[in-house]
């Protein structure tokens, strides 16, 4: 029986390759968790796949709306969550912070919640960012993990909170959630 993976953010450069990968080296079923106003020009290779519903399925949600979060968890019954939806602009975020804190912030406490409270217990891939440090002094150079968070911007500091949330999660919770920067 092939695993099920749901993908957060499949229209992104990083969710969409991603896709590709698991396609090409992998049997498991494919399911694309993206908004309805999403840029699709990253995944236009795979409409023949998801059109005939050939293990490459599109949800249609938003990490923001937890009803939306829980029917896809539920349609997906997913072994892999990877979890790359974000506003991903440092520069942007300077612009809209309370969109970037909420989308990547409570985002991910949403899904994760949706996760919890579903009968799915998968392994769960979160992506934070290198940006949580900051500037870096050199004489800590190269970064490790016992470098502290300088966030120098709100999507950095977002990146924080998705980071402390899933830790939370694994945690609190027992759940199998591992970070990325």
């Amino acid at each position: 029986m092939s695993n099920n993976v749901f993908i957060t953010g499949i229209t992104g450069m990083v969710g969409s390759h991603l896709a590709d990968y698991l396609l090409q080296n992998t049997d498991w079923n494919i399911y694309g968790f993206c908004r309805w106003n999403d840029n699709l020009e990253n995944i236009e290779h795979l409409f023949p796949k998801i059109n005939s519903q050939d293990r490459v399925r599109l949800i249609y949600g938003d990490l923001n709306d937890f009803p939306s979060l829980m029917n896809a968890i539920a349609e997906a019954c997913p072994d892999y969550v990877f979890h790359l939806a974000a506003q991903s602009y440092p520069q942007t975020s300077f612009v809209a912070p309370l969109e970037t804190l909420e989308t990547n912030i409570l985002g991910t406490a949403k899904l994760l919640e949706a996760i919890n409270k579903s009968p799915y217990d998968p392994v769960v891939h979160v992506c934070a960012s290198s940006e949580v440090f900051g500037r870096v002094p050199k004489e800590y150079l190269p970064i490790n993990e016992e470098v502290t968070f300088h966030p120098a911007s709100p999507y950095a500091i977002s990146k924080v909170g998705t980071d402390l949330i899933g830790r939370f999660y694994a945690e609190a919770y027992g759940m199998t959630v591992m970070t990325t920067r």
